[in-house]
């Protein structure tokens, strides 16, 4: 018997030495009644397009440049805003992006960015930072974040299914930043992209952002 266990050990070894860092499986060894026995499990791991995705939703610079101008305004960062320790700086918010020069539709997007510096009071600011991205339409100069109409099956083939559900939403998340998508029979009706001030994501947080 001893030298059954020693030889599925071993085995067991072998096989991790040959797992790399790309695989999603690890060893798990359970002893049960009936002697030594060796599966396989399965690794949680992070989705690499949700954290591309999450990490740069849009670039905001282009989207501006090809709308060419929106409403704007200074506002105050929300509570659960990411907010830089950065002296004589502001909040500000974008919308009412023309769909054309003739302004006479706007796309349903709105931008929160956090702007710092000599140039925080000017629509040609690079170094502003996105903090939020409110959508309820299609808009194809999202790019990659035109995710209005995605059912639910496409969303998790292209973020996957490690997610909080909350009532009719599903919120993925990495670090400090946050989607939270509103689903109607199963597709995208409207989603919130935001930069936190914590890494901590709960119900109870996603609640007070969306009511």
């Amino acid at each position: 018997m001893k030298i059954r266990v020693l030889t599925i050990l071993l085995l067991a070894l072998l096989s991790c030495k040959k797992t790399t860092k790309k695989e999603a499986e690890q060893i798990q060894i359970v002893i049960d009644s009936t002697g030594l026995k060796i599966e396989k499990a399965e690794k949680t791991t992070k989705n690499s397009k949700l954290i591309s995705f999450l990490e740069n939703p849009i670039d905001l610079q282009d989207y501006k440049a090809i709308k060419g101008k929106s409403l704007s305004s200074v506002t105050n960062g929300l509570n659960y805003h990411y907010h830089p320790n950065i002296r004589d700086s502001i909040f500000y918010n974008y919308s009412a992006f023309p769909t054309d020069s003739t302004w006479s539709e706007m796309e349903p997007v709105w931008i929160t960015v956090f702007k710092f510096g000599d140039k925080r009071h000017s629509w040609d600011d690079k170094t502003e930072i996105l903090i939020e991205l409110s959508v309820k339409g299609k808009d194809k100069d999202l790019k990659k974040a035109n995710i209005i109409g995605l059912s639910k099956a496409e969303l998790e083939s292209e973020f996957g299914t490690d997610y909080l559900t909350l009532d009719n939403r599903i919120v993925y998340s990495n670090k400090n930043k946050v989607l939270i998508l509103e689903l109607e029979n199963s597709e995208v009706k409207s989603f919130n992209y935001i930069k936190l001030s914590t890494e901590k994501i709960d119900a109870d947080l996603i609640r007070q952002i969306i009511k």
